[in-house]
């Protein structure tokens, strides 16, 4: 991942919130191999709820704020301590914030000195674009099924939630599967779609963990992905070593890892 050069810090420049019909302007600002991809096409696309703030130069971006309604929000651009403090205000009342942002030798000390806490994340892929995941092997007692609006609005993960919205938009714009056991979801997997790739989230029910039952429901999401020409990513926290065994499983390895700034707003 690119690290944009770092603006001087007594550029106070404000960020000014982006209308929808602009969005696509902030595009130019995350080069191919930015973490989260997904995310920031899929706000861009009205895939999922977000706003986004910038600031702009001779009428072109130069920096940008792009925030999710779930934890997930990225950053791109010339960084600054101003930056980091801005986005700290943006951000109130977001809750939890895992802030993507640019590397570079100051970014995490002007995190810091504006409240959040330095933190470090895994991306996963398959440098083939053609891969396709094995086929999930369904365990005994269970069904693998296709998440529409009445399944989506039974969930109990709070993530696939706090990302997609409403029922009708996950309809619309994503794609999951649930292994479901006597009516209830006992682990449902998703996908958020932009930029040609699919990023998968996982939620297993407490009962049901230890059973492999996250990877039948990963391989389903990601099989469908490659029947549509998208490239499967992964990201994690990169203590989390459940998550990073189910990558590997997935037949995803490990690209690169990348800083997050995290507070609670």
């Amino acid at each position: 991942m690119s690290a944009a050069p770092p603006v001087p810090a007594t550029n106070r420049a404000r960020l000014v919130e982006v209308a929808t019909a602009d969005l696509p302007r902030l595009a130019s600002l995350f080069d191919a191999d930015y973490p989260n991809l997904a995310f920031v096409h899929a706000v861009v696309d009205g895939a999922i709820p977000g706003r986004a703030w910038a600031h702009f130069r001779n009428g072109a971006p130069v920096t940008c704020l792009v925030a999710t309604t779930a934890p997930f929000c990225l950053a791109a651009g010339a960084m600054s301590p101003a930056f980091f403090a801005e986005a700290k205000t943006l951000l109130a009342g977001h809750g939890e914030v895992q802030l993507v942002h640019p590397p570079g030798p100051d970014t995490g000390a002007w995190a810091k000195q504006a409240g959040f806490t330095a933190g470090r994340r895994l991306h996963f892929t398959h440098p083939d674009i053609g891969f396709i995941a094995p086929p999930p092997a369904v365990p005994d007692g269970y069904a693998l099924v296709r998440i529409d609006t009445e399944t989506f609005s039974g969930l109990e993960s709070p993530m696939a939630r706090s990302i997609f919205g409403t029922g009708a938009q996950y309809a619309e714009h994503a794609v999951g599967f649930a292994l479901v056991q006597d009516g209830q979801v006992a682990a449902d997997a998703h996908g958020v779609i932009g930029g040609g790739l699919i990023e998968l989230g996982i939620h297993t029910h407490p009962d049901h963990r230890r059973k492999g039952l996250a990877s039948v429901a990963l391989a389903a999401v990601s099989r469908w992905g490659s029947g549509q020409g998208l490239r499967s990513v992964m990201t994690c926290h990169a203590d989390k070593t459940p998550s990073i065994a189910l990558a590997r499983k997935l037949g995803l390895t490990e690209e690169f890892s990348y800083p997050i700034a995290k507070a609670i707003c």
